[in-house]
């Protein structure tokens, strides 16, 4: 294993174990002993420092480590959770309460958690893929909305009637799956790189807690939809869990 790949493992353990001003510290550090280790014998540093994981883990403080799992762990549950309830499709009760405590617990965890750290440099540029990843989020629910708006106007003449709840079924699961993969994706590289990364994943946390909400509104038969208003409280949540969700993206980029 030469230097460049050693370090290259080296730094994904590292940015993994520890918050990011610690895993820059020790990077540095290593990049400035590695450097001098120059010419044929590329091996010395490597044999000297043991394994990536093995010199990351002698580094690494378990009890803030172990705090991070935790966090980690209960953030995934979030969106799993809500996953397993768009997946599932059955909803004795409607789940607003449930979908009001998880999307709390995510935003408030992440937005702790990924705070701007005392003394922070500099702000640096957006990460290079996250904008485009919001805009593709934000892009998929305009297009659920809009298969939905025309479903209800009954303005796609091709679709049966008969496949308008099945459309729209597949179409809330597509856009709930989608932002539980992007929002995964945005919690491990709020850790490996930038903080602003759990912006994603706020914004596929607020997705999906809608699109479980929309989806139980249209199978929950227990629904009282006697009055002429019955659904105000329906769209008012789904507006405070959108506002909600676009605040606590708008902090984390700051």
């Amino acid at each position: 294993m030469d230097k460049q790949t050693y370090l290259k493992k080296f730094s994904r353990i590292v940015r993994w174990k520890l918050p990011k001003p610690e895993a820059d510290a020790v990077l540095a550090d290593y990049n400035e002993m590695f450097s001098e280790y120059s010419g044929g014998n590329e091996e010395i540093p490597i044999q000297e420092f043991g394994k990536p994981a093995q010199a990351a883990r002698f580094l690494s403080e378990p009890k803030a480590y172990h705090r991070w799992l935790v966090l980690f762990c209960t953030l995934s549950f979030c969106l799993l959770l809500s996953e397993f309830f768009l997946l599932r499709a059955k909803f004795n009760h409607y789940p607003t309460v449930r979908m009001y405590i998880l999307l709390i617990l995510g935003c408030a965890g992440s937005l702790i958690w990924f705070r701007p750290q005392q003394g922070e440099k500099q702000k640096s540029p957006l990460p290079q893929r996250l904008l485009p990843m919001l805009l593709v989020l934000l892009a998929l629910v305009i297009a659920v909305a809009a298969i939905m708006a025309g479903l209800s106007l009954k303005v796609w003449a091709f679709i049966p009637p008969g496949m308008y709840g099945r459309v729209t079924y597949w179409a809330l699961l597509l856009a709930g799956t989608v932002a539980t993969i992007f929002g995964l994706f945005g919690l491990v590289n709020a850790r490996l790189s930038d903080r602003r990364w759990c912006s994603l994943y706020i914004m596929g946390l607020t997705i999906l807690a809608e699109c479980v909400l929309v989806l139980a509104l249209l199978v929950n038969m227990s629904l009282d939809t006697a009055s002429a208003g019955w659904w105000v409280p329906y769209v008012t949540n789904l507006g405070v869990m959108g506002i909600a969700g676009l605040i606590g993206v708008g902090i984390s980029l700051c």
